[in-house]
C-alpha cells in the first residue's frame, strides 16, 4: 500500500505543481508585459497583484516539485519486495485524497500569501511616496 501511495502520489504532486508553474508563467499577460515595459511616475495596483500572485505561485509549484522529488527518491531506495508489483487500491485512493488535501492548502496558502505579498508591496509604495 505504502509503495503505491508514493507513486501515485508523486505523479499527482507533480501535476499539481505544473498547475501552480504554469499558472505563474500564464498569469503574465499582454497588458502586464506593456505596462511594465513604460516607465511610470505611478504604480499599478492590477500590475502588482499580478506580480504578487505570480510570485507565491511559483514558490508553490517549486515546493510541490520538491516534495514530489522527494517522494520519488524513497521510492527508488525503498527495497523493492514481491508485494509491491502490484496495484493496491487502497493506496490509490489514500493517495488521491492525500494529494486533494495538499491542493487545497497549497492553493489557500497562495491565495493567502499573495494578498499579504501585496500589501507588503504598497506599503514599500507608501513609504517611498511619503519620503
Amino acid at each position: 500500500m505504502v509503495r503505491t501511495f508514493i507513486q501515485m502520489s508523486v505523479m499527482m504532486l507533480t501535476v499539481e505543481a505544473s498547475f501552480f508553474l504554469l499558472k505563474a508563467n500564464l498569469g503574465l499577460s499582454a497588458k502586464t508585459i506593456a505596462e511594465l515595459s513604460i516607465p511610470h511616475f505611478d504604480y499599478h495596483g492590477a500590475t502588482l497583484r499580478s506580480l504578487s500572485k505570480q510570485s507565491v505561485d511559483t514558490r508553490v509549484g517549486l515546493f510541490l516539485l520538491l516534495l514530489s522529488f522527494a517522494l520519488q527518491m524513497l521510492n527508488a531506495l525503498w527495497p523493492l519486495s514481491i508485494d509491491d508489483l502490484g496495484i493496491d487500491w487502497r493506496g490509490v485512493v489514500t493517495s488521491i485524497v492525500f494529494c486533494v488535501i495538499v491542493m487545497v492548502i497549497s492553493y489557500l496558502y497562495g491565495h493567502h500569501n499573495s494578498k499579504k505579498l501585496f500589501d507588503q508591496a504598497m506599503q514599500i509604495i507608501k513609504n517611498r511616496n511619503e519620503k
